[in-house]
């Protein structure tokens, strides 16, 4: 006689989430200029409008004060940041870009860690072409970790006017590329 148990691994469902690769990053001065990509990759759409699965747009499913009165739907060009590798205790400036005129819209944003570990969320109201600084605080980051930032742009009756990701490293420094690197002062 011949037995077939077909069924699952018990231990596969306790499994902890999958690790993902965040290693390729967008390089960015203080200023927000482009320095190219490091990583094992030769090209990244990161910090562009990225359709979010539905998985990842739990990350910014999270509760926040911001309402969406008053805010008006226009569009966005562009999510840009400043710099990439950023400083530990330092602090990263993010743009919303394109906006044609100056309405207010709620930005939200959820940082997570390789392991998929919320590290970090912040939901604010912008008027017009504003930015945001993202404090790099030494008790959430750690210098030499990769971490991935999901964002979303809405307004009233607009429940994505921009979205997507962009992946980020912390190093102990600023990283300039000739008296400081990446190998040498972030990991």
């Amino acid at each position: 006689m011949l037995f077939l148990y077909l069924g699952c691994d018990p231990k596969n469902d306790l499994a902890a989430p999958q690790e993902q690769d965040f290693s390729c990053i967008q390089l960015f001065d203080n200023q927000g200029q482009t320095w190219g990509i490091h990583g094992s990759c030769t090209s990244s759409v990161d910090w562009s409008n990225i359709p979010l699965t539905t998985s990842e747009q739990e990350f910014l499913n999270f509760n926040d004060t911001i309402s969406l009165n008053g805010t008006i739907a226009t569009p966005v060009s562009q999510i840009g940041i400043a710099p990439n590798p950023v400083k530990l205790g330092g602090a990263m400036f993010i743009y919303v870009l394109g906006i044609s005129s100056n309405p207010s819209l709620k930005f939200k944003i959820a940082v997570v860690d390789e392991s998929l570990k919320v590290v970090q969320t912040v939901a604010v109201r912008l008027q017009g072409n504003n930015n945001l600084a993202l404090f790099i605080d030494p008790t959430k980051f750690e210098s030499g970790k990769y971490y991935r930032m999901y964002y979303q742009v809405n307004a009233i009756g607009s429940p994505s006017l921009f979205e997507g990701y962009g992946n980020f490293l912390v190093c102990k420094d600023f990283i300039d590329g000739i008296n400081t690197t990446i190998e040498s002062d972030c990991l």
